[in-house]
């Protein structure tokens, strides 16, 4: 910030300057700003295509922005619901693809390479599983977490064993296919950037990308599952912008893979870690069986 300090005091002379994770906050007379240093996009060019797109839920730029240096108005969040909240981001989100979505072009290069990507995501986890399986049920004395991956073992097994069918039935149906629906993707939803008062706005687009939506509702989930429910969210999205039958089955696939846990010599969090593993798949599988 040193190098941008004159800058800024020069523009805005704020009275009070606010670190902020990754951001500034400057409080001035003329209103409070939000200053980020070297942003990863040019926020101007992203700007300019949402708003072609009528897409408007975004806080306002200053004209003052830079290349190395982007300001955008200060947006105070409400406190709401978390329900109510991720409700009212999943509905923008669905507007977002619904506004920017076209089909495009592919190889089958491309579809070939996401399925080998994700099988040999899934056959990992899938043996890494099934040896500590091995490992734990010849124990003599089997520790608290041991003994809690082994009673849920079959739920684990199980995922592993939908995702190696259904990654083989996707690909089936997708291998021939030329072109590929995809649209702007925000590529880090979560609560924290969505904000809420008379407006709605959408913030930190730092990773965005022109991608499947799919990205963006797998995205979501994994950042959200503990902290909200899914199954009416996912139901909402697709009322409004309706999944392809193989973007839904990817969605599908995407969510149920078991995440990896190492386990160490913690047993207090060994045991938490399985019990994270155990309560994702639970939830993953209320999603996918809900239809």
């Amino acid at each position: 910030m040193n190098r941008n300090l004159e800058v800024i005091n020069k523009l805005y002379k704020p009275y009070k300057i606010t670190r902020k994770n990754k951001i500034y906050i400057l409080n001035t007379m003329e209103g409070n700003f939000v200053v980020k240093e070297n942003p990863k996009i040019n926020y101007q060019k992203l700007y300019t295509y949402l708003k072609s797109r009528s897409f408007n839920y975004l806080p306002n730029i200053s004209l003052d922005s830079r290349d190395d240096l982007v300001i955008l108005d200060y947006q105070e969040d409400i406190s709401i619901n978390k329900e109510q909240k991720a409700l009212d981001l999943i509905n923008l989100v669905s507007l977002l693809h619904s506004k920017t979505a076209y089909f495009k072009s592919v190889t089958n290069d491309k579809y070939k390479e996401i399925y080998e990507k994700i099988k040999n995501n899934i056959v990992y986890t899938d043996n890494l599983y099934n040896g500590y399986f091995n490992e734990f049920i010849n124990e003599e004395y089997i520790r608290p977490s041991h003994y809690l991956f082994l009673r849920n073992f079959t739920l684990i097994n199980n995922a592993n064993k939908y995702c190696l069918d259904k990654i083989d039935s996707w690909y089936q149906e997708i291998k021939d296919k030329n072109q590929e629906r995809v649209c702007l993707v925000h590529n880090n939803l979560c609560l924290d950037h969505f904000i809420k008062n008379d407006d709605e706005y959408l913030i930190s687009w730092d990773s965005y990308t022109f991608d499947s939506p799919v990205l963006d509702l797998y995205n979501f989930y994994l950042n959200e599952w503990m902290n909200i429910s899914f199954i009416e969210l996912f139901k909402e999205y697709n009322n409004n912008f309706e999944l392809l039958p193989e973007e839904k089955l990817l969605l599908d696939i995407l969510i149920s893979i078991p995440f990896v846990i190492e386990l160490d010599d913690n047993e207090y969090n060994n045991c938490q870690k399985v019990r994270e593993l155990i309560n994702y798949l639970n939830s993953s599988s209320k999603i996918v069986f809900n239809d």
